[in-house]
């Protein structure tokens, strides 16, 4: 029961390292508020957690939208009373493309989503957090936030904002509240949808581990993050991805 009596905000909770994240949560104790766009999969995260004997709550909101974020503090404090953990999740790839590809809309809402919602959140939320005491930060980056991947202009750009975001907010706020980023590696994700089964195979091969990881696998990780496990940590990064980054990869012909 790492995260007994805790009451854990989780964004982008109805599918992918949210979810997981919201259901180990409440396995270890906590009080879970979380929020998504999909309403019929937000209730049925709901009902399963409530199921399993823990306790949430369901919020549809946009994080793209101060007012929603909001709404989405807002009903915590009113259902809860306190908010002690806070997981910056969502995100959204957009158009994937360069510079040159993307449109000025869809780089807007990447930017909103992925970076701009998790000051917002801060933003909303940590003046009520400082006041009961203090609490935990986690903020959802990726290994895009430590290397250079072609074709996702956006998208890198709100994670290797959201590791200054991580450092500027711990710096600013600790010791009351730690502020850490969390970066996974190929987790298979709601934003793996439209990639085929070869190019998920080829990602996995290109690993280390030779494996995607295991949602189960970054929850835990989320978890050690949000509990006193992690208590001596603030203003860096987690890094679980198998060893994705830390080899150069030797080029391999494709045999004809």
């Amino acid at each position: 029961m790492l995260l007994e009596n805790k009451v854990a905000l989780i964004t982008g909770g109805t599918n992918g390292i949210g979810r997981a994240s919201a259901e180990s949560f409440a396995r270890e104790g906590a009080k879970v508020v979380f929020c998504g766009r999909n309403e019929e999969r937000g209730h049925e995260v709901e009902q399963g957690i409530r199921e399993a004997g823990g306790e949430a709550l369901f919020v549809k909101v946009d994080v793209g939208k101060m007012a929603d974020v909001q709404t989405l503090v807002d009903a915590a404090l009113r259902k809860f009373d306190r908010i002690d953990v806070i997981f910056s999740n969502a995100g959204i790839y957009g158009m994937r493309g360069s510079a040159t590809d993307i449109t000025e809309e869809d780089w807007d809402r990447v930017i909103g989503v992925n970076l701009k919602a998790a000051w917002m959140l801060a933003h909303c939320a940590f003046p009520r957090m400082l006041k009961d005491g203090g609490g935990v930060m986690i903020i959802c980056g990726s290994v895009h936030s430590k290397r250079g991947y072609a074709g996702y202009c956006a998208y890198q750009t709100t994670k290797g904002g959201l590791l200054s975001l991580t450092r500027s907010l711990a710096a600013d706020f600790c010791p009351k509240i730690r502020v850490n980023c969390l970066l996974p590696g190929a987790f298979i994700t709601g934003l793996w949808d439209d990639v085929p089964p070869d190019v998920r195979e080829h990602s996995a091969k290109f690993c280390p581990m030779q494996r995607n990881g295991d949602l189960r696998e970054i929850a835990d990780a989320a978890l050690f993050l949000a509990s006193d496990m992690s208590s001596y940590m603030t203003g860096t990064e987690l890094l679980v991805d198998g060893g994705l980054i830390s080899i150069i990869q030797k080029y391999k012909k494709k045999e004809v």
